[in-house]
């Protein structure tokens, strides 16, 4: 029992896959409703906007509409590790990832008033950055619907290091439409499995745009704390 609440203690709020994804074969904009798993309610809405092909742009908002944090994000070098900015003003957390060369500074501070620390991440082949798993499922969409698996290395800023994912085809949560094909992505590591709920991640089977994301949510509440949430996203076509 204590291995296990160590455990939730140490990756609570940490092993979090973007669910601010800029999809980037969205027209323009996009609208994403997040939902608490355990209440049902609406726990704050995402906007994100394509500034232009490199550069997009999420914002998060409460559910009375007043914006509360802020995410850039540069596709330039790489669809799949893009250097980002974000700033959650409930808190005061910020993060910074930048691609310098063939390495990545990652800059991460937990809550206003705590000291930023910083570090160099080596590059890796299958190293996947923030909102660059949608590109990753659908740059290997073929492999991953003909039932391939796949493991991946997730940065995580608030750690300085990567995380051992793997992405497969599943079945589909509960109302779910049905023609969409669901992935999840779940932790390699047994003592992490033991402690991270697999995502899940349902994705328009002919227009490949991500319409839920249901998970760990990568934007915390005013006291630090990461809720599970349930994300249903619209296009403005």
């Amino acid at each position: 029992m204590q291995l296990m609440y160590s455990l939730r203690v140490l990756l609570t709020g940490t092993l979090l896959f973007t669910s601010g994804l800029l999809l980037a074969n969205a027209p323009s904009s996009a609208i994403g409703q997040a939902f608490s798993l355990e209440t049902g309610d609406l726990v704050y809405t995402e906007k994100h906007i394509k500034l232009d092909r490199a550069q997009h742009q999420v914002m998060y908002s409460e559910p009375d509409g007043t914006e509360f944090a802020r995410k850039q994000i540069d596709f330039s070098r790489s669809l799949i590790r893009p250097s980002f900015q974000q700033l959650n003003d409930r808190n005061g957390e910020a993060i910074e990832v930048k691609q310098v060369g063939e390495t990545f500074l990652v800059k991460y501070r937990k809550q206003n008033g705590s000291e930023a620390k910083e570090d160099t991440i080596a590059d890796k082949p299958n190293m996947v950055i923030d909102a660059g798993f949608d590109a990753f499922v659908r740059q290997y969409w073929q492999p991953l619907i003909s039932g391939k698996t796949m493991d991946i290395e997730y940065l995580v800023p608030s750690k300085h290091t990567t995380f051992s994912f793997r992405f497969q085809q599943a079945d589909c949560l509960a109302d779910t439409s049905p023609s969409v094909v669901c992935f999840t992505l779940s932790p390699v590591s047994w003592l992490v499995k033991m402690a991270v709920d697999p995502i899940v991640v349902a994705y328009d089977s002919s227009t490949q745009r991500l319409l839920r994301f249901t998970g760990r949510a990568n934007i915390s509440n005013a006291a630090g704390k990461y809720q599970s949430v349930d994300i249903r996203y619209q296009y403005n076509d």
